[in-house]
């Protein structure tokens, strides 16, 4: 069954149009016919349609700009305009603007119809599996970028961290064979020395194994983790964090739980990378089989629709892998901000749709 939206206000021609849909063959279909541009829009919103084949001459609308009109409440639906006027700058720059065809109305026959409209249907859905391997193609690389960036620091934090505390302990040990004898005084400053240096690399080892896998998710659950979490940024950024949590949301699935972590630590990285804020509110609950994470910053924000459409698609490898986390146990992310008004996560997980998919 294929949805077909004829926008059409001369009656002649959509009766002809009906007539000549009437050869399809093999294949069922269901015609909405709207006899201007706006009805033909509101049925977009209200309908999933396959395919539009549009007039260029409309009582509220005349040329290419209906076919703008079109893409801005479908931006993904084939399109094939049907139009009087026998005009090749017109037709280039119809498919230009993503028309799949641009028939002359005089000129068409059945056939001709029928072959355009499903050449235009295969067409869109080829485009779509394209997209779809070119954007889980980003992804993938995104995800090994994000991973290739993930052992830089964890070495680097090693190296320089924790590899350098424990040099100076090797080095402080080796005074003290050096003076033992000669003056008990300063052997006992390095051994304190020595000793505080070994607790430095203590806390710094626990910090980068927390940063991998905080103990207290798997021990205790996501709250407590979450709550350390929000105390750690605000104590190294100076970014207030307000931490409010639905009394009923209990543990929960460990995977959809490290998801979660993951997605909050990521944005708070975000924000204390890009934002210039002073505030951020974390809040977390749960209504029946769904569960809600929003985090909101009184940063500087950003144009959000500008960041959506880079070659990144998805704004940069951070929100990708938002992104894909959240796809992976049923999860969507949106992002709102605009300049100067801040920005705000939103999470939304469907319990039902993992728990499914995981017992399949």
């Amino acid at each position: 069954m294929i949805k077909i939206l004829l926008i059409e206000d001369n009656p002649g021609d959509a009766r002809l149009i009906q007539e000549y849909l009437c050869d399809l063959k093999n294949i069922e279909y269901n015609l909405h016919i709207a006899d201007t541009l706006q009805k033909g829009i509101e049925v977009l919103d209200k309908e999933f349609i396959d395919i539009v084949l549009l007039d260029l001459k409309l009582p509220d609308n005349e040329g290419l700009t209906s076919v703008e009109q079109i893409f801005s409440v479908a931006p993904n639906i084939p399109v094939i305009v049907l139009t009087g006027l026998n005009d090749e700058t017109t037709a280039i720059n119809a498919v230009k603007m993503g028309a799949q065809d641009y028939l002359v109305k005089d000129k068409v026959e059945s056939e001709l119809l029928i072959r355009s409209i499903r050449y235009a249907i295969e067409r869109k859905r080829s485009e779509e599996e394209h997209q779809k391997l070119m954007e889980q193609r980003i992804r993938s690389l995104a995800i090994i970028e994000a991973q290739e960036n993930e052992r830089r620091r964890i070495s680097r934090e090693l190296h320089d961290g924790l590899g350098q505390l424990l040099s100076a302990a090797k080095l402080n040990f080796g005074m003290i064979d050096f003076t033992n004898n000669s003056n008990k005084e300063k052997t006992n400053d390095i051994v304190k020395q020595v000793d505080t240096i070994i607790s430095k690399a203590i806390i710094e080892a626990r910090r980068i194994a927390h940063d991998l896998r905080p103990t207290t998710l798997d021990d205790f659950g996501l709250i407590p983790a979450l709550r350390i979490l929000c105390q750690e940024f605000s104590k190294i950024t100076g970014i207030k964090v307000k931490f409010s949590v639905s009394p009923t949301l209990e543990r929960i699935e460990p995977k959809v739980e490290i998801a979660i972590y993951r997605i909050i630590q990521e944005s708070f990285n975000n924000i204390s990378k890009y934002a210039d804020a002073s505030e951020v509110s974390l809040d977390l609950y749960r209504k029946e089989n769904q569960v809600f994470v929003r985090v909101k910053d009184n940063g500087k924000g950003f144009d959000a629709e500008s960041i959506s459409k880079t070659k990144k698609a998805g704004g940069g490898f951070g929100l990708l892998n938002m992104k894909e986390r959240a796809e992976l146990i049923g999860g969507k992310v949106e992002i709102i901000s605009s300049p100067g008004q801040g920005t705000e996560l939103l999470l939304e997980i469907n319990l039902d749709f993992f728990n499914n998919n995981n017992h399949q």
